[in-house]
């Protein structure tokens, strides 16, 4: 179910792996440890004799935030108890109540919630948290500051909601904003300023419910409410030291990017109205009405993804899990502080690592999937060559399919990689390790050498790399495997029937004709047989042909020298059908090599320039003697690489040349000889010599 909302929004239902829908609008995301989540009633309850000491994770909460595959935009609510925080969530998405709404003096809200349902945009996704209240019962300073610190490290865009105007002494019962400096780190190890938290924190907007009074300056003039915010109520003080309220003050003005203020008139004087106000949208104040609809237009406009630890990187739903597991590690042990930057190196390291099975994963269906292709409207699936024989049999090559494939998959892995953005000099090498690494998971190659014998009859050596490992080998193997029984059948069916008669030649089967035959037959194999083993089976099969030489002998008209010629004539045939076959394949297999490499190349150099383009986007400004060192380097790359492939298209040019003479030059003196053995064998016999008889004796 979708609907339509400001700016091209659209409200959207999270789902499980399994497809199946939450039976809530909301779910806890992380809860004290006295409490749990029964997925099946879709409840929070509590744990017997526990006490609230630490805070955990909901399982069923990351599986719903992993399913959001694009950049994530966090906006979350906190602030004190029963101040209205759920209802305006709620209201975001269009509903009144998508959050459950308290009451009671007691609250409703424990820990940090997430909406099932979010807002879809174009470019990015938005995920809405809502918090438990500060100073909330059964809850300690130290824990409020832990929901604080956690809510503001998975957010990009903060909403602090409180009733009424604030004042110089409110701020003093927010000491949990103080230790923000002291609960994060920047760099593990080191200690942070204020000042630099600016970069990865998010906006802050506090939010001032049921304000109707106009916003003055000391002279009694009036100034809109953030600029009010800022001089009246976060300034510090004219007193000499600085009160506990100037340092909350200081630290929200120093610790976020921007601060902001936003009034909302009270939405009823009904009591009955108030206890239920999400059945009663339209009997609330209009304007106050009209302000959550501005309100809405605000944050929306505001929202933007959630950034990483680099420059131009975005979080998406499964680093936005991966970073909920490591905070809340990190804020249950006392000893620990939140570090960013390890945080995320961590992120990446494991989501590199799930982008890898995933790609390796997505591999296995496509090229399955490819293959199947192939045999689509046949009863049974059809055996593939493995390498290109012809432009017309391309589709039925095996390494066709891979290669299609494999470029497919890299490049879904760069851009599953590509938003986690731009780091120190070596972030480009991690993102090439890293395709580096699936590559070699599908195909782990060897370099090779054979001898062949060239049209000058010297004895040359052709170099080249054969796949020996990876998931490619698997197909290639399960594809020699069906190729071998393949050929094999073929082989019994026209070959047996022949076998047989020469063992019991029939009246006037004489050896011309089984020599006739049994050509006719290879014909008939070289036509129907498939596969990278179709020359092995014929040349393993009639190597071991003990028993029909032994027959053969016995048809009238055998001749040995011309069988043991014939014999030679095709094995040489098909030791040259092999060696060719190998040579070509060598040589594929290093065309391969550098055509995936430079693809891999092209593509690195265009998510590198997006990436750039994207960090001076957000306002980023790079040195360019940096940028021009990069580019220059990485056009260096690309020179060298147009160079080794002209290179290798030359040779290959060469070689190809070669080969085609090389063969053509043994296909003529095959035939060469099977027409001198055929001429041969239809010449009548010699007439026996004339017999005379002298003196008794018969003369020869």
């Amino acid at each position: 179910m979708q609907s339509r909302l400001h700016d091209g929004f659209t409200v959207q239902k999270l789902k499980f792996r399994t497809r199946r829908v939450p039976k809530t609008s909301s779910i806890p995301l992380i809860l004290p440890n006295d409490l749990k989540y029964n997925g099946s009633k879709g409840t929070v309850e509590k744990v017997r004799g526990a006490s609230r000491s630490t805070l955990c994770v909901v399982p069923e909460a990351l599986e719903l935030l992993e399913g959001i595959k694009g950049p994530v935009s966090a906006l979350s609510i906190c602030g004190p108890c029963r101040t209205g925080k759920s209802y305006v969530l709620s209201r975001l998405l269009g509903s009144a109540d998508a959050f459950e709404l308290g009451h009671r003096w007691d609250p409703q809200t424990f820990g940090i919630w997430m909406g099932t349902k979010v807002l879809k945009g174009a470019d990015f996704t938005i995920l809405l948290l809502d918090t438990e209240g500060i100073d909330a019962s059964g809850g300690s300073a130290d824990q409020d500051a832990s929901i604080l610190v956690l809510t503001i490290l998975l957010s990009s865009l903060l909403i602090y909601n409180s009733l009424n105007v604030p004042y110089k002494g409110d701020l003093e019962k927010m000491q949990c904003f103080i230790k923000l400096a002291k609960g994060v780190t920047v760099k593990k190890g080191q200690k942070t300023q204020m000042s630099e938290l600016r970069e990865f924190f998010p906006d802050f907007l506090w939010l001032l419910r049921d304000v109707s009074l106009m916003s003055t300056d000391e002279n009694g003039q009036e100034i809109d409410p953030t600029q009010y915010l800022k001089t009246r109520v976060l300034a510090r003080g004219e007193d000499f030291e600085e009160t506990p309220g100037d340092m909350v003050g200081r630290a929200i003005l120093t610790s976020f990017p921007s601060v902001e203020c936003f009034t909302l008139e009270r939405p009823s004087d009904n009591k009955q109205v108030m206890n239920n106000i999400a059945d009663h949208t339209d009997k609330l104040n209009p304007e106050f009405n009209k302000g959550v609809e501005t309100l809405i237009d605000l944050l929306l406009q505001k929202s933007r993804p959630k950034r990483g630890y680099y420059k131009g990187s975005t979080v998406n739903g499964v680093a936005l899990s991966l970073m909920v597991k490591q905070y809340v590690e990190a804020v249950n042990d006392p000893q620990a502080i939140p570090a960013l930057d390890n945080t995320w190196k961590n992120t990446i390291q494991l989501m590199r690592s799930r982008a890898i099975e995933e790609a390796i994963q997505e591999y296995r269906e496509e090229m399955a999937a490819g293959i199947a292709a192939v045999s689509q409207g046949t009863d049974v699936q059809i055996i593939l060559d493995e390498d290109i024989e012809d432009e017309m049999d391309e589709a039925l090559s095996l390494m066709s399919i891979h290669n299609k494939v494999f470029t497919k998959v890299t490049s879904w892995l760069l851009d599953k990689i590509g938003h986690l953005g731009i780091g120190s000099g070596d972030l480009d090498e991690e993102s090439e390790g890293v395709v580096r690494e699936m590559q070699d998971r599908l195909v782990r190659r060897e370099e090779r050498t054979i001898e062949y014998v060239g049209d000058d009859l010297v004895t040359r050596r052709q170099q080249g790399m054969v796949v020996v490992g990876g998931e490619l080998y698997g197909f290639l193997q399960e594809n020699r495997s069906r190729s071998r029984a393949f050929c094999t059948e073929m082989f019994n069916t026209f070959f047996e029937p022949v076998q047989k008669k020469i063992e019991s030649p029939p009246a006037g089967y004489d050896f011309r004709g089984a020599l006739d035959e049994l050509e006719r037959t290879r014909v008939q194999y070289h036509r129907w047989a498939r596969g990278p083993e179709k020359w092995a089976v014929l040349q393993e099969m009639t190597k071991n042909w003990d028993s029909l030489r032994a027959n053969i002998k016995k048809i009238r008209g055998y001749q040995e020298q011309l069988m043991l010629e014939q014999e030679r004539a095709h094995q040489a045939e098909l030791e040259a059908q092999r060696n060719n076959r190998e040579a070509r394949r060598l040589y594929n297999q290093q065309q391969d090599m550098q055509r995936a490499h430079k693809e891999t190349l092209e593509k690195m150099n265009q998510l590198h320039k997006w990436q750039m383009a994207k960090v001076k986007m957000e306002g980023e400004v790079w040195r360019w003697g940096e940028e021009q060192k990069f580019e220059d380097f990485r056009q260096a790359q690309m020179d060298e690489m147009a160079n080794l492939s002209r290179e290798l298209q030359g040779r290959h040019d060469r070689e190809v040349q070669q080969l085609k003479s090389r063969m053509q030059r043994q296909q003529d003196e095959m035939n060469g000889k099977i027409r001198e053995l055929n001429n041969r064998l239809r010449q009548p016999p010699p007439p026996p010599p004339r017999r005379r008889r002298k003196g008794g004796c018969v003369i020869m």
